[in-house]
């Protein structure tokens, strides 16, 4: 027997008692006046009995229904959450595959894992490694452009050095013009291209993209775009800054692009 039924039957036992007390008083004493005085005092006992112990169990039971609507609220937002995470994730890799590259090339799909890049860091991690073929030198792209290159392929997970980090020197070359140049990040926003001289045309929202220059670089991959052109009086060359195309702290895919065999 649990706990509901031993309550209820301790209360029927109540009842049953105050009735027979009651009768036992009608009967020995016949006197309508005292009659009414019992009848009015068991009816008020019995409305205070029956209204507190109902209370109490009203109360427990919206306090259960409290409980039970409030996981299923947790539940929901969490299911909603997880809804809006896919439904992002999903248009990501939209993004990805429609991205534009020869047919000879191949892809590692990949998530960035651990902590995300920060300004006072210039690397990220990625979950594909050697189990995937990944390797050191391979370039690695997101939904917005070239983003870095595999220096550290573990077995699960390799290191992306992204190409915000000040050491890399990246042979590039503009979209209407074609000149090429040599780039060198500035920050995790922005980069300079030099070796365009004053001679040289380059446009303020012209593309920037990987030049064939370099064997370390597969050709025609978006870099980012011209922000700024100045000419400088002590030296022959333009100063060009590019603004990124990729916002490196919010990097979350990645395809990782395969050499090409020799």
């Amino acid at each position: 027997m649990n706990t509901h039924q031993r309550i209820k039957a301790i209360r029927e036992w109540i009842y049953l008692g105050i009735s027979v007390i009651i009768s036992l008083f009608l009967i020995i004493f016949n006197d309508s006046s005292l009659n009414n005085t019992l009848s009015k005092i068991g009816l008020d006992a019995f409305s205070i009995i029956n209204y507190d112990f109902f209370s109490l169990r009203e109360k427990a039971s919206l306090q259960n229904e409290i409980i039970q609507l409030k996981e299923k609220l947790v539940k929901l937002n969490q299911d909603k959450q997880n809804y809006e995470e896919s439904f992002a994730e999903n248009i990501r890799l939209r993004n990805l595959l429609s991205i534009e590259l020869p047919d000879s090339l191949s892809f590692v799909y990949a998530k960035v894992t651990g902590e995300p890049a920060s300004s006072l860091q210039n690397t990220i991690l990625i979950n594909a490694g050697s189990e995937k073929n990944v390797s050191d030198g391979e370039m690695v792209i997101s939904e917005n452009g070239f983003i870095g290159i595999i220096t550290n392929a573990g077995k699960h997970i390799s290191k992306v050095t992204l190409i915000s980090d000040p050491n890399n020197k990246i042979p590039v070359i503009t979209e209407i013009g074609k000149i090429p140049g040599i780039m060198k990040s500035i920050d995790h926003r922005t980069a300079e291209i030099s070796e365009i001289t004053k001679s040289q045309t380059v446009e303020i929202g012209e593309k920037i993209f990987t030049s064939d220059f370099s064997k370390l670089y597969h050709p025609g991959l978006l870099i980012g775009k011209v922000s700024s052109v100045s000419d400088s009086s002590a030296t022959i060359n333009k100063r060009v800054i590019i603004e990124y195309s990729a916002d490196f702290l919010d990097v979350k895919d990645v395809f990782i692009i395969h050499k090409p065999e020799e």
